[in-house]
């Protein structure tokens, strides 16, 4: 199977090309193939004649979001558009790599993959943007939705994951004091990416899916566990959502329940693909380093 990855240098284009081995994987640079130009995009496709296409660019810092909403939706929903159309012109599938945030955060319980989007920010009305334009321009589709993604090669658009940002102010003995009142499912990029991976080599029918680990916690809870389990202490205190203007869900955990029906695993609980990332780190890094 041949995949090109826009977007394919951060978290889970990083982990896509290290779970895919036995696939031809191109991942042109923002500088190569930008996915707000069509052109570029279109001739990326015909150059490399993908089986599948996969948009995992995104402009995802929710309060630069809010500042330029020209920027967000020119590569959250633009972006999205140029892949899928492109995708469509070259006979490929199409894959949309989405966000929790479509949701409003006020169900209470896990979303399901067809439950009403309702976003509150403009982040998330970008993706849900993204979302409706790779529907309408691509019927071979596939919709993924990830939350709280962390990956060995961190995130470009906002300088490093949670994970790591934890363990750095933790290392240099700084005070950490982590939201508790925002609750989501973490997920490791490298299991979102084999997830993907399968979806695509057992040929999932079209449509939306969680690709997320299992479980849940509050964005507090996930800093604790990353201390406890890197065996690091902290002086870590729960706090409550600043009141900086831009709204976010408070419960915005995904709930898988499509990929067991096509014979996919359960993913593995969020805690144990966090104590994978954490003993990979020096590995991962040096791999990175050898390339």
């Amino acid at each position: 199977m041949r995949l090109l990855v826009f977007g394919g240098w951060g978290q889970l284009g990083s982990e896509l090309a290290e779970a895919a081995p036995g696939h031809e994987l191109a991942r042109p640079t923002h500088a190569e193939a930008d996915v707000t130009d069509a052109d570029a995009v279109l001739a990326a496709a015909r150059a490399h004649e993908p089986d599948v296409l996969i948009d995992a660019a995104a402009f995802h810092q929710v309060e630069r979001c809010e500042r330029e909403p020209e920027t967000a939706f020119g590569v959250n929903a633009l972006g999205a558009i140029n892949v899928a159309r492109a995708a469509g012109e070259v006979g490929a599938r199409a894959v949309y790599v989405s966000t929790d945030y479509v949701f409003d955060g006020t169900k209470g319980e896990g979303y399901a993959e067809d439950d009403r989007t309702n976003p509150v920010n403009l982040y998330g009305l970008s993706k849900e943007a993204g979302e409706r334009a790779v529907r309408l321009s691509c019927p071979d589709h596939l919709i993924v939705r990830l939350s709280g993604v962390f990956g060995h090669a961190g995130s470009s658009g906002k300088g490093g994951n949670f994970v790591e940002t934890i363990l750095s102010k933790a290392e240099s003995g700084e005070a950490l004091s982590v939201v508790d009142d925002q609750r989501l499912a973490p997920t490791a990029a490298a299991d979102a990416a084999a997830r993907l991976l399968r979806l695509l080599e057992t040929g999932a029918p079209p449509g939306t899916y969680h690709l997320v680990n299992r479980g849940s916690c509050s964005w507090f809870e996930f800093a604790r566990a990353v201390l406890e389990v890197a065996g690091l202490a902290a002086d870590l205190s729960p706090r409550s959502t600043s009141p900086d203007g831009v709204a976010r869900p408070a419960f915005s955990v995904l709930a898988d329940t499509r990929t067991g029906s096509l014979g996919l695993p359960p993913a593995r609980p969020w805690r144990e693909a966090l104590g994978w990332y954490l003993s990979e780190r020096d590995a991962a890094r040096l791999r990175r380093s050898l390339r």
